[in-house]
């Protein structure tokens, strides 16, 4: 089980309620995570974000005479070092929040989270291959046209209540403007409302394509630094944008469901996942699964076919499955990938997934009574 120490970044940003705007705006842009966590004699009394900044910039707050003890700030959610890492996705289906200030075992300020950290604590399931980023991204895409200035482009990320738009002209992509580059161009030399999105936005965005899977796309954040990616179409014109958010709602979503998991962790019971084609190979599992029938990562890919007394088992769940949906609970023969023989009470699901490849789902259910007899 991964906790949060394992994840977890150590250079959080730090301001006080006396810091100004500007001195918060200046601190908040030196590092990467793009939030800040304001102390007073130890303690958190506020969270701080590159998205708030932009707000108080649309409102013509004055960055050089106004104190953050003036303003209503975010009260910060933390979590301590020793939890599980999968007490985010809770909490962000909760109430959304994705950003963490870490708490030692002394309840001192120690690092924090954001998304990537989150999706980088989650297991690499294979279940993300069968979605693609075309089944994610939200439309219409937040789009500017290079016309805009400053101004314009501050005041409707505000409106749409987003950190990122893109740039586009006939059709074709641009540039980018994040939150983190309207504050860094505020704090700029000669700044003016009236700049042309031109002189802050990155004129070289890194993009995804749509058909890609999500397996691909999880795999990109976390070896980049980028929360965001525009999505193309094979002729390069704009089709959406991914965010490392939309990932986690994604997640969240199929764990409310229990028919697309992306997780595999979500699922109390143990739980495996397996493909309806001939062979059955292995397509996920959770923890307890694997601890229930043996399984690892080498398994992966592999026919289960040796894991039932009668191998013909997963032939005829197949075929029930492809007209009934879901099947049992059933008392089954199944063996550990080591041989040992067991009695297991399983259900099974029928799960259609958005590439059209369906899988099938089985959960392993508490033993009811005094035990169960596989005859």
């Amino acid at each position: 089980m991964t906790i949060v120490r394992d994840c977890m970044f150590r250079n959080i940003t730090t301001l006080s309620p006396n810091s100004t705007l500007w001195e918060a705006m200046t601190a908040i842009t030196r590092q990467a995570p793009g939030f800040a966590v304001v102390l007073e004699r130890m303690e958190l009394v506020g969270l701080v974000t590159e998205y708030d900044m932009i707000q108080w910039i649309d409102k013509g707050l004055d960055l050089d005479n106004t104190p953050l003890s003036t303003l209503s700030l975010s009260t910060p959610q933390v979590i301590h070092e020793s939890a599980a890492c999968q007490e985010f996705l809770r909490l962000f289906n909760q109430r959304r929040i994705r950003r963490f200030p870490v708490l030692n075992e002394d309840g001192i300020l120690s690092g924090g989270v954001m998304e990537k950290q989150i999706l980088s604590s989650l297991p690499r399931s294979n279940l993300l291959a069968h979605y693609r980023v075309s089944d994610l991204i939200p439309s219409p895409p937040p789009i500017l046209p290079p016309s805009q200035n400053y101004q314009e482009v501050t005041k409707k990320m505000v409106r749409w209540h987003r950190g990122c738009v893109l740039v586009v002209e006939n059709e074709q992509l641009t540039g980018i403007v994040t939150e983190g580059d309207l504050v860094r161009a505020r704090l700029k030399e000669g700044w003016s409302p009236q700049w042309p999105v031109v002189n802050f936005m990155n004129p070289h965005p890194v993009t995804i394509e749509m058909d890609r899977d999500l397996l691909y796309a999880m795999d990109f954040f976390r070896l980049k630094g980028h929360r965001r990616l525009a999505v193309i179409d094979n002729q390069g014109k704009v089709r959406g944008l991914l965010t490392q958010t939309d990932l986690l709602k994604q997640m969240v979503h199929s764990a409310r469901s229990r028919q697309a998991i992306l997780n595999p962790e979500d699922i109390a019971e143990p739980a495996f996942w397996f493909d309806p084609l001939p062979d059955h190979p292995l397509l996920a599992y959770n923890e307890k699964g694997g601890q229930t029938l043996g399984l690892d990562q080498q398994h992966i890919g592999q026919s289960i076919r040796s894991l039932a007394e009668d191998p013909e088992l997963w032939d005829a769940i197949s075929i029930v499955l492809r007209n009934s949906g879901t099947v049992g609970p059933l008392q089954l023969p199944l063996r550990t990938t080591s041989g040992a023989r067991l009695c297991l009470r399983c259900r099974f699901s029928l799960i259609p997934t958005p590439t059209g490849e369906d899988r099938i789902f089985c959960t392993v259910l508490p033993v009811e009574g005094s035990g169960l007899e596989c005859r």
